[in-house]
């Protein structure tokens, strides 16, 4: 029989919590399903992996083909790590060009203006 330990409880419950909380934003629309969605998908994949910690390590380990669970566990955290950085990079690119383009439009804007 499997022990459950203190975090297995208080993990999962803070998660919940929080799904209850994005949810709430998403029915008073004040956030998107596709602003929401990454950190939802990340809550339950994380109290699954709080819930049953072997079971999921195990099935890491074999889809990396490495030999140890937590080397699988610290690769798959950095990977996902990356991704994160990537789409933030990304979003800070986006934020950039969109800053230039008001940029140049507001200077466009007030030349005309002084003529």
């Amino acid at each position: 029989m499997m022990k459950i330990r203190i975090f297995q409880v208080v993990i999962p419950l803070i998660a919940l919590f929080v799904i209850w909380l994005y949810i709430g934003r998403l029915r008073n629309g004040k956030s998107t399903l596709n602003e929401i969605f990454p950190t939802l998908l990340f809550l339950v994949a994380m109290t699954i992996f709080v819930i049953i910690p072997d079971p999921v390590s195990d099935f890491l380990r074999k889809i990396v083909g490495m030999e140890s669970n937590i080397n699988a566990i610290m690769f798959f955290g950095m990977g996902l790590l990356f991704l994160v950085q990537l789409n933030l990079y990304s979003g800070m690119r986006k934020q950039e060009k969109e800053i230039t383009k008001l940029t140049r439009e507001l200077a466009i804007s007030e030349f005309e203006r002084e003529k």
